[in-house]
């Protein structure tokens, strides 16, 4: 008789035995006494319980296996926790060795010498990684006391420090120095189930500073993971292993000692794996094989095959995902070269234990979008007659092309992009970039962020890039910077109110280009950077006092609100992330002039530029007061990413979990 089998995990069950087959079995292993007088129907439960027996204990061991991977995580993530912090430790340390050796050189004593003493820098002592249960319990046992928590509140603290809880371990590492009071209460977040539970998000993606960066969207990952993994979610990252990728900055690097293989153009390909730990933050990095040799480039982007190269690269990260089990709630993908995930995930793998995970789809810059012949949708194994459709991925001119960035937009269950003001630009024909009806058409799942500042690598009173660190209440170290700058350049020896202002960027805009051009011409004390240089443009933007934009060339418009929170003024167009960011004292509109931040103008006309620049070098000349009050209101703004952005980007997360 033919019998079904089915494997479970290793364990073989067998359907459908009868009263023949026992028979069968009993003359060829005799039964002993005790069974002789058993029917057959009491062998057929037995053997049925048992049969149970082996799927309970078979489920059990997965559930241990699934805790087990759970710890192995968390220890992960705070061992990577322990080791930033250690790394901040010591170059705080190194830091104040080399500031005490300069005081010394300058001839000026230390305590307990015999010149007059002076403060020396003091670092403050970290925690030692090995005692922070310890520490931690005593803490808690501490506002137990004083009555800062109540006794039940003590007692789900201390079960948080038994279980060696990740969280609490974060929490306490970044607050150790805060009173009782302060420490108790992030603490107390983490006992309301509420609060507590966090998302699963995986950021599908092919930039991650300083890992591999070509522009914006390298920041903007490391930064959004970083405020997300602060609030207790669980982020991680897959990217394409770059030649260029650098895995130096990564802790626990290891190459997986196990083949991913994944579809394209009609063959299955091998995949090299790779893992390490950003910042707390779990990267795998995606090495194919494929003879294309599709990421062993010097670039990152603009080859002839990026449509491959990406395609690709999408449905490597989805086998992989599909490989290890895992079931985010959320898979954020970002700009055309991973849009494909979207109709791939739906068409291919949703059905396969994903059916509770949602796609997020974030477009930096809708111009970008990725036209192709539809035929080259089978190579990553999508039906091209089913998508070639006017309601899917066709695109809206070229009739005959299929569009990857409008699939990603129809695709995912949330669209989001770098500003509100820029969401709501891109749904006009003027600056929609052709994709303005298919963003109308799906507007009810259509929203805009305004992108953070990164907090740590543009901070004036933290860089470690400017010449000297200043605050918003402490602005002598400007003026250092300033003053540094000049002679760096070679200025003239002028005094220190004499404007010193920094334009980024060419514009577009004919007229506006115009007027950049002729200052460069006129300008006796100018200087004209045509490279990208990181130290340098730090150093530019500590010593400017005013930022001309007068062209945003990425929506999000950064560059001026990095400028403000410099204490530089910036006069900007007034488009994209500017608008309602920068506000000008002569707006009509602005309630309280005292609250000004920079001079805007909103035409394309170079005269208009000139004007706004006018007005700011008159009130930095004529009306210091009022030049102070505009750099203080612009250093007190937050645009950090652990402010209203995070929260934004986890209200969309919710928004659309378990939808």
């Amino acid at each position: 008789m033919a019998r079904k089998v089915t494997q479970v995990s290793g364990l073989e069950i067998c359907d459908g035995i009868d009263k023949s087959d026992l028979e069968g079995l009993q003359e060829a292993f005799p039964m002993k006494e005790k069974w002789s007088g058993s029917s057959a129907s009491d062998v057929i439960k037995l053997f049925n319980d048992t049969q149970q027996n082996m799927l309970y204990l078979n489920k059990q061991r997965l559930n241990a296996i699934e805790e087990v991977q759970k710890t192995r995580r968390d220890n992960d993530f705070l061992i990577a926790r322990v080791a930033q912090l250690e790394a901040e430790y010591q170059a705080s340390a190194g830091e104040c060795e080399v500031l005490n050796k300069k005081l010394k050189a300058l001839g000026v004593g230390l305590p307990g010498e015999d010149s007059e003493a002076v403060p020396v820098v003091e670092v403050k002592k970290q925690p030692n990684p090995f005692s922070v249960w310890g520490e931690l319990l005593l803490r808690v046992d501490s506002m137990a006391m004083t009555g800062q928590i109540t006794l039940s509140q003590a007692t789900g603290l201390r079960n948080l420090v038994r279980k060696r809880d990740a969280q609490a371990a974060d929490v306490y590492l970044s607050m150790c120095e805060k009173d009782d009071r302060e420490l108790s209460s992030k603490l107390l977040h983490l006992l309301d189930p509420n609060k507590r539970r966090g998302i699963h998000v995986i950021h599908i993606c092919t930039e991650m500073a300083p890992i591999a960066q070509a522009g914006s969207l390298a920041t903007y990952i490391t930064s959004l993971c970083s405020a997300l993994r602060k609030k207790g979610h669980l982020v991680e990252v897959i990217l394409p292993k770059y030649a260029s990728a650098d895995l130096s900055c990564l802790s626990n690097v290891k190459e997986i000692n196990s083949d991913l293989y994944s579809y394209f153009g009609g063959e299955w390909h091998k995949n090299k794996i790779w893992t390490g730990v950003f910042n707390g933050v779990a990267v795998t990095l995606i090495e194919p094989k494929h003879p294309s040799g599709f990421f062993e480039r010097e670039f990152l982007y603009d080859y002839d095959d990026d449509f491959e190269r990406f395609t690709y690269f999408c449905r490597a990260a989805l086998e992989h995902l599909l490989k290890l089990g895992k079931q985010p709630n959320i898979l954020h993908i970002h700009n055309w070269q991973t849009a494909a995930i979207a109709p791939l995930f739906w068409d291919l793998y949703a059905k396969q234990g994903l059916q509770n995970t949602r796609i997020m789809f974030t477009c930096h810059d809708f111009k970008y979008q990725c036209l192709q012949d539809p035929t080259k949708l089978s190579l990553c194994g999508l039906n091209p007659q089913d998508l070639h459709r006017p309601d899917r991925l066709q695109d809206n001119f070229e009739m005959g092309l299929v569009n990857l960035l409008k699939g990603g937009i129809i695709y995912s269950n949330k669209v989001t992009t770098v500003s509100p003001l820029y969401a709501h630009d891109v749904l006009s024909k003027d600056h929609g970039h052709g994709i303005d009806t298919t963003l109308t058409s799906q507007k009810y799942k259509f929203i805009g962020i305004l992108n953070g500042i990164e907090g740590f690598t543009w901070n004036p009173s933290t860089d470690r890039l400017i010449y000297s660190r200043y605050s918003r209440r402490d602005l002598s170290g400007k003026l250092a910077c300033k003053e540094e700058l000049r002679r760096q350049l070679q200025f003239p020896d002028l005094d220190g109110s004499t404007p010193l202002f920094v334009f980024v960027g060419a514009s577009k805009i004919p007229r506006i280009q115009v007027v950049l051009e002729d200052l460069q011409r006129e300008s006796k004390n100018g200087h004209f950077a045509v490279n990208y240089n990181e130290t340098l443009a730090h150093q530019i933007m500590a010593a400017s006092d005013i930022l001309v934009c007068p062209c945003v060339s990425e929506p999000s418009g950064q560059w001026p609100l990095i400028a403000m929170h410099y204490g530089t003024v910036p006069v900007s167009r007034e488009i994209y992330g500017v608008r309602g960011s920068v506000l000008d004292s002569d707006d009509s509109s602005l309630g309280n002039p005292a609250e000004a931040t920079g001079y805007t103008f909103c035409s394309r006309q170079g005269s208009d530029l000139a004007k706004s620049l006018s007005r700011a070098i008159d009130r930095m000349k004529n009306d210091p007061e009022g030049w102070h009050q505009l750099v203080q209101n612009g250093m007190a703004t937050d645009y950090s990413w652990d402010g209203k952005c995070v929260e934004s980007y986890e209200a969309a997360y919710w928004s659309i979990c378990g939808s």
